[in-house]
């Protein structure tokens, strides 16, 4: 019986390298993290990956913005209600 013939090294190489580059790519990540310190005051960790930096920008300083207003600075440390 002949056994199938198996590929070189480079077949194989290329054979992976055009199952990557056909995969389709994935989509921008978004995360967002909110603790508080021992103050009690609201810290927030605003993640965004995209394309374009401007509109990546712009979507973080939006996120820092709702999350600033809903978590704001607590009283005792000098914040308003």
């Amino acid at each position: 019986m002949n056994e199938p013939r198996r590929l070189t090294p480079t077949e194989r190489l290329h054979e992976v390298t055009m199952a990557a580059m056909s995969r389709a790519p994935s989509p921008p990540e978004h995360s967002v993290e909110i603790t508080r310190n021992a103050k009690g005051v609201a810290q927030f960790e605003v993640t965004v990956r995209g394309y374009d930096l401007n509109d990546v920008v712009e979507r973080a300083l939006a996120v820092y913005s709702e999350l600033d207003i809903a978590q704001p600075y607590p009283e005792t440390n000098g914040g308003t209600a």
